[in-house]
């Protein structure tokens, strides 16, 4: 039997403390699990160039997860890091075109963008298809986040959005996208 390696990417941001410790917990708090197991960590700590980067190495080094989690602030149609935003049309122009697909390149990937109000109107399902128009064209899957505000749990490093919808952009193996849902 051959040992498969991490499945969850976690990618998240350095510069504020809040979102540091609930990365820091989460990977404590998870029985079994931690860095170097199934969670591999990626700390951002130089905004949306830090970003590129870390994601350009995890395609040179030939790592790819069915799993991830990008844990930084949000809002409607972004997430940030080091205060920097990234929206539907920056995944498009900055991130699209450098092989990040090969990072998610099992059949129906999912993944997660944990701030707050990512998903919310107006610029929400944008965000969502630009980060799998870039993410999910060989096995397809699916990105998703939330429309309101989370608040967290420290001791489990989970973060809860009361009173808020998930919403999911579907993508078919090779790139085609499907549709949005809500629940």
């Amino acid at each position: 039997m051959f040992s498969r390696g991490p499945t969850l990417l976690h990618v998240y941001d350095t510069t504020d403390f809040m979102i540091d410790l609930t990365a820091s917990f989460r990977n404590l708090s998870i029985p079994g699990l931690g860095p170097g197991k199934n969670i591999h960590q990626v700390p951002v700590t130089d905004g949306i160039l830090g970003l590129r980067e870390a994601l350009d190495k995890l395609v040179k080094d030939g790592l790819s997860f069915s799993r991830a989690l990008f844990e930084t602030h949000g809002h409607s149609g972004s997430i940030a890091f080091a205060g920097e935003p990234i929206d539907g049309k920056t995944w498009k122009s900055y991130f699209s075109g450098r092989g990040y697909e090969n990072i998610f390149c099992y059949y129906y990937s999912r993944i997660y963008f944990n701030g707050c109000n990512v998903a919310d109107d107006p610029y929400g399902w944008d965000f969502l298809d630009g980060a799998g128009s870039v993410f999910l064209k060989l096995g397809g899957g699916v990105t998703f986040a939330q429309t309101g505000v989370g608040r967290p749990i420290l001791y489990t490093g989970h973060i809860v959005h009361f009173d808020a919808n998930t919403r999911y952009s579907l993508w078919a193996p090779g790139g085609t996208f499907l549709g949005h849902n809500q629940e």
